[in-house]
């Protein structure tokens, strides 16, 4: 290996490691400034002079200094010569996001003279030895031992983890989806009635699903990666706007899948900004509206099948709807006609429409007209949804919809004008034929009565669903709406039954899909069993990417994103 390589191999350890003792000070700041227990500077001191000595071996002097003074600030804390304040903490949390910006990027130019002035200004009544005690020498040695006593402790036991590469992990879930291809495109080459080669076709299907099990869960981090940061987020955000507001956080252990994660990040971010900033009221303003003095953010994530929902949820004020219509009418987004006859949930809707904010002044937290419309944008990409909830004074819930996996996936093939297409499993509702007899229309648009059985104690409820001809929908050049006189697909597809319009017999095949919450019908020509799909990215139409899978025929199908399909 040359030095390069060994040099950067030394940094991608060294960053990896340092960015997790920065987040352990974080952490046990913020449970210090609320239970003051004295193993919560233990615990950040021990983070701080691990993290100096490894910038000591890498060279990174900035690092190494900051660490030294950080260690003068929390040795005064522990021996009792300094009392521990608000100030002190946020003097704290700042040094730790500048070595947060020292540790990711080792180019920087960052003059630290100001937050090491800003860190020996909060030390007082310190002695001179202990102003010397900085680097392992006289008392801090007993700091330096007790440190090699747990490290020694430490490598006794067999780590439970390992540290692995993204573009390494990336290359094998690339590898495993082409073995998944390949399976896919010799199944297809056997004939039924060769029952040795079915039987050792059905083990390597077997050994390959297992293969692919498990490393899809080397792509699944949890989701506490992220939620462990909102402690932090949630105090600074609170602080700036004067407010005092709790954070409560439920499943953070749940895993997704590593893109998603980053991809929900900042959106994620986001929302916990505008709960705070928008929803969560003042002190005097909760205290005369009967509530308590402390807003409550509750941030919860839950799995359901094959699909997570992470809600954000505050106790505060709720959304003026009526001041949302108002904006939506000054932008030109809608006008004063279709304003009256929006349901409140219609007009909640509007809130993910770029450039909208009912902000009466903006600020660096909110007030922009950005935000929520990439929180639409970002979870729209991957295949799930928003939902918007919110009541007068009593608070806002916004639930985040998402397929916990994007790289392998389930997928329902259908056949529309004589094309393939897949519907992702995670959109699919529930798949039926339909007699042209039982099509109605209202107001014009076909729709279907279906009995929904997980509504009410009656064993179902009816509800009507619209229905849209996929071929319509898709933009296929010679399929014209006209032409099916309201009784079914174009039948151009062979393998499945469609409607001709000509007699009761005839049947139209019907995909229900969930978008944004509710449902709809796509007639489509037919429609075959759900499969795995290895997801990949092909350049479309005007060097847009889109997602598309490759059939066992070795030709490549395209996936429909179905929030962009009915987008509007």
């Amino acid at each position: 290996m040359s030095d390069i390589d060994s040099n950067k191999e030394y940094r991608e350890l060294f960053v990896i490691e340092a960015n997790e003792h920065i987040q352990n000070m974080n952490n046990e700041l913020l449970a210090y400034e609320q239970d003051g227990a004295r193993e919560r500077i233990d615990s950040i001191f021990r983070s701080v002079h691990t993290l100096k000595g490894m910038a000591g071996t890498m060279g990174y002097e900035n690092i190494r200094l900051l660490c030294k003074t950080i260690e003068n600030v929390l040795d005064a804390l522990r021996n009792g010569s300094m009392g521990f304040e608000k100030r002190i903490a946020d003097v704290l949390f700042k040094c730790f996001d500048v070595l947060s910006r020292l540790v990711n990027d080792e180019n920087i130019m960052l003059d630290i003279s100001t937050y090491i002035d800003e860190l020996s200004s909060l030390v007082v009544n310190r002695t001179a030895d202990a102003a010397e005690n900085d680097d392992g020498s006289n008392g801090t040695v007993g700091v330096g031992n007790s440190n090699k006593s747990e490290i020694s402790n430490e490598q006794d036991q067999l780590p439970t983890t390992i540290t692995v590469r993204l573009e390494d992990l990336d290359r094998l879930v690339d590898l495993v989806g082409e073995l998944v291809i390949a399976k896919s495109r010799l199944r297809g080459m056997i004939m039924n009635n060769n029952a040795t080669m079915e039987a050792q076709l059905t083990h390597l299907d077997r050994l390959i699903s297992d293969l692919q099990y498990n490393v899809m869960k080397l792509r699944l981090v949890p989701l506490s990666t992220v939620f462990s940061r909102f402690p932090r987020l949630v105090r600074d955000t609170a602080s700036r706007v004067g407010k005092e507001v709790k954070l409560e956080i439920e499943g953070a252990e749940l895993e997704v899948d590593r893109s998603i994660l980053q991809a929900i990040t900042d959106p994620l971010v986001h929302m916990l900004r505008n709960a705070i900033d928008h929803g969560i009221e003042s002190r005097e303003e909760r205290i005369s509206k009967g509530k308590g003095e402390v807003g409550l953010v509750k941030v919860t994530a839950s799995k359901v099948e094959d699909r997570i929902s992470i809600t954000v949820e505050d106790d505060g004020k709720g959304i003026d709807v009526e001041a949302l219509k108002k904006k939506a009418i000054e932008k030109g987004l809608i006008s004063s006609e279709e304003a009256e006859k929006m349901s409140d949930d219609e007009a909640l809707r509007l809130i993910g429409t770029p450039g909208l904010s009912t902000a009466k002044e903006v600020t660096d937290i909110s007030g922009r007209g950005v935000g929520m419309d990439v929180v639409f944008r970002q979870v729209s990409k991957f295949g799930g949804y928003v939902s918007i909830e919110s009541r007068k004074d009593v608070g806002t819930r916004i639930t985040l919809n998402i397929p916990m996996n994007v790289s392998i996936i389930s997928g329902l093939l259908v056949h529309v004008y004589g094309e393939r297409y897949i519907i992702p499993a995670s959109n699919v509702v529930t798949t039926m034929k339909v007699k042209s007899s039982e099509v109605m229309h209202i107001h014009g648009r076909k729709v279907i009565r279906i009995r929904d059985k997980d509504d009410g104690d009656d064993g179902g409820v009816d509800k009507i669903i619209p229905l849209v001809e996929m071929a319509y929908m898709l933009g296929i050049n010679g399929y014209s709406p006209g032409n099916d006189n309201g009784n079914g697909s174009s039948g151009n597809s062979s393998g499945g039954s469609s409607s001709s319009g000509n007699g009761n017999d005839s049947s139209s095949s019907i995909v229900i899909v969930n978008n944004k919450g509710k449902s709809i019908g796509f007639i489509v020509d037919s429609f075959e069993y759900m499969k795995e799909i290895v997801v990949k990215r092909v350049a479309g139409l005007n060097g847009r990417f889109v997602d598309a899978t490759i059939a066992s025929d070795g030709s490549a199908v395209l996936i429909l994103d179905i929030a962009q399909l009915v987008r509007g």
